[in-house]
């Protein structure tokens, strides 16, 4: 009888095993579908296609500037090093000198035996010393140009934290300890950008300033919804339009004007009445990757999968909790579009009234989709978790974990999801995202897991970790790049 029994669990577990498969079997392919999105925005690739030499003049998408001596390089972010090392070949003896800041730990050999200055700082993104030094160099390469010079200027996510240079005589921890208190008074993004770029020498145009007169060509890598480029690293080579009066009214605003450090008031004081400059005509600013080229890569690479696919939006913002419940509301529609042709028209109308800006032409193509075939929907954009628990995660598990909670119902079982920071790099983890699908939840019940445990307590790495040996993880190591996040969603009602 007892060896009855062991033989029955066993078969249980096996047709468990064979269920699960059968339920998420698209996930490998929309893992698949991430890599090539990854690829897309390799830096090397990035500016290979698009910047090039001829006869002593630089190309860029087009444009062309001249080069009457060898150039100078600098730049900062967590994918500058890829851009810089594809630059140097490019200019080969046309590259003068090379100062580009990267993120502690990632210096690569190839880096190591490079003509390029590299000088790694901002351990875990935060602004520190070493950082300093790094933008202190990129200072004095940048005053002492001419307008013979060219300054070519990298870009990317994580630039702000590399380019620490706070307005003599403010000190780096007193500017840092002042963005902190103002962002746990409730100061919004766009109010702490106004006081750190007041306080800041190279931020906010402040390096173009200092390049004047030369020639400056900026290649930005963007890692913000929209590619703001007075945003995207503090804006070094984009107008300020912002001044230090506006900044004044912000620290008065949150009662902390009258307790700042003598220095931070003279450094503002000192800019009182500067009208802001609109505009830099020795500077031209080019994006040469984003979001939306690794869109357009989900799509190129879902139909070698088989699906039918596009991308809805490449504007995602909001919390974690709810872009899950808006995902999860559109599988469902999804669905019910499968089985009745009335169910279509609201589907259209769920996804006109989306939140988020949706990519023209979009929705049309979804309605004239083949609702019997596979079909994925890309997303792309960056949400924000409330922490709430000690857990361990980052926003990319913590939406897969939610959306597979939001999803619980057994008529979604062939739905499939995956969200992926295209760094590699999901919070304090490994993981540059996890999975999802529709039985999700039922099999965590079967393996003794209770995922909203999880969840609540912000551990959804503990979660993956613990859930199915860890086979939902997304894991890709550091990218070298970084245009946001990217969300798969797939649906294949013929499962």
């Amino acid at each position: 009888m007892l060896n009855a029994h062991r033989a029955l669990r066993r078969d249980i577990t096996k047709l468990r095993i064979i269920l699960t498969a059968t339920m998420c079997d698209d996930i490998p392919h929309l893992k698949r579908i991430f890599e090539e999105c990854v690829k897309s925005v390799q830096p090397e690739k990035l500016i290979r296609t698009q910047v090039g030499l001829r006869e002593r003049h630089l190309c860029v998408n087009g444009q062309t500037f001249e080069l009457k001596r060898p150039c100078h390089v600098v730049g900062f972010g967590k994918a500058v090093m890829g851009m810089a090392l594809k630059i140097e070949t490019i200019l080969g003896p046309d590259l003068q000198r090379a100062v580009v800041t990267i993120p502690q730990g990632l210096i690569s050999r190839a880096a190591e035996k490079s003509r390029v200055e590299f000088i790694e700082g901002a351990r875990n993104n935060l602004p520190d010393d070493a950082a300093m030094r790094g933008a202190l160099e990129i200072k004095n390469l940048a005053e002492g140009l001419t307008e013979d010079d060219l300054l070519i200027v990298l870009i990317s996510g994580g630039g702000s934290a590399l380019l620490p240079l706070p307005k003599p005589p403010v000190t780096l921890q007193e500017k840092l300890t002042l963005v902190r208190d103002l962002s746990r008074s409730g100061a919004d993004i766009a109010e702490l950008n106004t006081v750190r770029k007041q306080l800041s020498l190279l931020k906010g145009g402040g390096l173009a300033k200092i390049a004047y007169p030369a020639k400056v060509v900026s290649l930005v890598l963007s890692d913000v919804v929209g590619d703001p480029l007075d945003v995207i690293a503090s804006g070094p080579t984009v107008p300020n339009r912002t001044t230090a009066d506006n900044a004044v009214r912000i620290l008065e605003k949150y009662s902390l004007y009258a307790t700042t450090s003598d220095r931070v008031k003279s450094a503002l004081l000192n800019q009182f009445g500067e009208e802001p400059v609109t505009r830099f005509p020795h500077v031209t600013n080019f994006v040469i990757g984003n979001n939306a080229i690794a869109s357009a890569a989900a799509v190129k690479a879902a139909a070698c999968s088989g699906f039918q696919a596009v991308v809805v939006s490449n504007r995602v913002e909001g919390t974690v909790d709810d872009v899950a419940k808006l995902y999860a509301t559109l599988a469902r529609k999804v669905m019910e579009a499968a089985t009745a042709d009335a169910a279509k028209t609201d589907l259209e109308g769920f996804l006109t009234r989306l939140p988020w800006k949706t990519e023209e032409g979009a929705v049309e193509r979804v309605l004239r989709w083949d609702f019997s075939r596979k079909m994925l929907f890309v997303f792309a954009g960056e949400t924000t978790v409330v922490v709430t628990g000690g857990g361990t995660g980052g926003r990319n598990q913590q939406l897969a974990l939610a959306f597979s909670i939001a999803l619980n119902n057994a008529e979604t079982a062939d739905v499939s999801f995956l969200s992926g920071g295209t760094d590699g790099i999901d919070g304090p983890t490994e993981a540059a995202g996890a999975a999802a699908y529709g039985g999700m939840v039922a099999d965590c019940s079967r393996q003794d897991i209770n995922p909203r445990d999880y969840l609540e307590n912000n551990d959804s790495h503990g979660f993956y970790s613990a859930f199915d040996g860890g086979r939902f993880l997304v894991k890709v190591g550091h990218t070298g790049t970084n245009v946001m996040d990217m969300h798969l969603l797939a649906v294949s009602p013929g499962h």
